[in-house]
């Protein structure tokens, strides 16, 4: 029987998956729908502190997908890589609105999930008072945000314009918190696992270390940013890869648990966080675009890939892939021992190879491309863009 719990602060989780610090999350209805959906815990919209209510307030429309409807088969097959732009800072309820919320949410849940308050100030005053009020609730755990990409932009001096403060915020908060907390922080600078180990220091439970980063699109049509005029948040699958470096390097030098999910899109996604050290995982844009009900599907999928690996409980797996994570110092430098071929059963002679291989190496004939080896650096390309997989590597 495979066991999918973690405990995080004496707080014990059914399985790792939370859905993530969004629209899913806004108020305690939906809480309750991603609880019932199979997640193990859900992390409410943040509540901004007062100099940040401009945040509460979003524009309309405020989201914008990139490289999703054009994938091919849609809707029946869903892309693995796009983008989600969006301006969707904070919870749009008031101080006391969202504590009310978060009880809500709590005795709708009860005990089977997880219920983790966010909360995000530019001041002092602002962090004490709203862990103050959160202490208060009925709320399992407390997220403290210092994460927002784009509050800097708002005038207000928060989030990734904040960095520098973090650790100087978590310690008022530790001192005044009864409650086991986290930190998220912004992957917005130079060294996020630096600022990781100061939130350690501070005293947080846990790090989360799975906040977007801001950015903009430009229509060359208007010359304007798309939408709203202004940066906004990125997410989505694409960014899978720099979530990933993120946390194995944070795993090295934390003795933390860490919350990641930047990216996270499938089940897959879940059991590669873990492997490099996460205890749990999140998931904003793809509970967005596949409903509450697919936390379920992937605790599914995933108990049965553990069962069939012989993994017992999500410890065995933990952190197994750093050990296998070399640094680019140590790659294996142009090795002779290898070479590339094509299987020209499955060539179709396309020709799509020859645009790509910068080393004219490849002609094609009659029978399907050939492979010159004296001429090919073995960089693979050819492999990657032909659409029947005829290019394979060798060894010679």
């Amino acid at each position: 029987m495979v066991d999918l719990s973690v405990t995080i602060g004496g707080v014990r989780f059914k399985n790792p998956i939370v859905v993530g610090s969004a629209t899913p999350t806004m108020n305690a209805l939906g809480m309750k729908k991603g609880i019932e959906g199979g997640a193990g815990s859900v992390i409410a919209k943040s509540l901004f502190g007062d100099s940040g209510k401009l945040g509460r307030q979003f524009p309309r429309p405020r989201f914008k997908l990139f490289d999703y409807r054009e994938y091919p088969g849609y809707p029946d097959k869903l892309p693995h890589s796009f983008t989600l732009r969006s301006l969707e800072e904070c919870s749009s309820f008031d101080y006391e609105t969202y504590m009310k919320d978060i009880n809500k949410a709590k005795e709708l849940v009860g005990d089977s999930g997880v219920i983790i308050a966010s909360l995000s100030a530019a001041t002092m005053d602002e962090w004490i008072t709203m862990c103050r009020m959160v202490n208060e609730t009925k709320a399992d755990f407390v997220e403290l945000n210092n994460s927002c990409p784009f509050a800097a932009d708002m005038g207000v001096k928060m989030g990734a314009g904040a960095v520098d403060l973090t650790a100087q915020f978590i310690k008022a908060c530790k001192e005044v918190l009864t409650k086991p907390f986290s930190v998220k922080i912004t992957p917005q600078t130079n060294d996020p696992v630096s600022v990781a180990k100061q939130v350690e220091q501070a005293g947080a439970y846990a790090v989360n270390m799975s906040a977007r980063l801001a950015g903009i699109m430009i229509d060359i049509e208007t010359a304007s940013p798309i939408a709203f005029g202004s940066q906004a948040g990125y997410g989505g699958p694409y960014l899978i890869g720099y979530g990933l470096k993120m946390v194995s390097q944070a795993a090295k030098e934390l003795k933390i648990p860490i919350i990641a999910g930047l990216g996270v899109w499938d089940w897959q996604d879940i059991i590669r966080y873990t492997m490099v050290g996460a205890t749990l995982v999140q998931s904003g844009v793809g509970i967005m675009l596949q409903g509450y009900n697919v936390s379920k599907k992937w605790q599914d999928q995933m108990t049965a890939w553990m069962e069939a690996k012989g993994y017992g409980s999500l410890d065995e797996i933990r952190g197994i892939a750093l050990k296998n994570i070399v640094k680019t110092a140590d790659v294996p430098r142009k090795p002779t021992n290898v070479g590339m071929a094509i299987d020209v059963a499955k060539c179709t002679r396309c020709g799509v190879c020859l645009k790509s291989c910068f080393y004219d190496a490849i002609t094609l004939t009659k029978a399907g491309a050939i492979i010159n080896t004296k001429k090919c650096d073995v960089c693979g390309m050819c492999a990657e863009v032909c659409p029947t997989y005829a290019p394979y590597m060798v060894k010679r």
